[in-house]
This record gives C-alpha cells, sequence and structure tokens, in this order.
C-alpha cells in the first residue's frame, strides 16, 4: 500500500506543478511589464513574517 500512496502522492504534486506552471508565467509577464512602465511595487507585496 505505501508504494501506491507515494506514487499518488507524486502524481498529484506533478500535476499542481503542471496547473501552476501557466499562472507562474503569467504573474511574472505582468510583473516585468509593470516594471518596464515604472509602477512601483505595492509595499504589502513584500510581506515579512517575524521569527
Amino acid at each position: 500500500m505505501t508504494p501506491v500512496l507515494l506514487i499518488t502522492r507524486d502524481c498529484i504534486i506533478y500535476w499542481v506543478n503542471v496547473w501552476i506552471a501557466p499562472v507562474e508565467y503569467v504573474f511574472d509577464m505582468i510583473e516585468s511589464e509593470l516594471a518596464r512602465r515604472g509602477v512601483a511595487p505595492d509595499p504589502s507585496d513584500n510581506l515579512t513574517h517575524a521569527a
């Protein structure tokens, strides 16, 4: 049963990565276009968590 669970987990991780890749690509395109136009990033975009 353990090998089946590991394969299932790997398949889920793979498909999530495949689904997210186009979203990341579009997000990077939007960010680069904003930078090209000189739009300053919103300070809330740089979230830092206190340890």
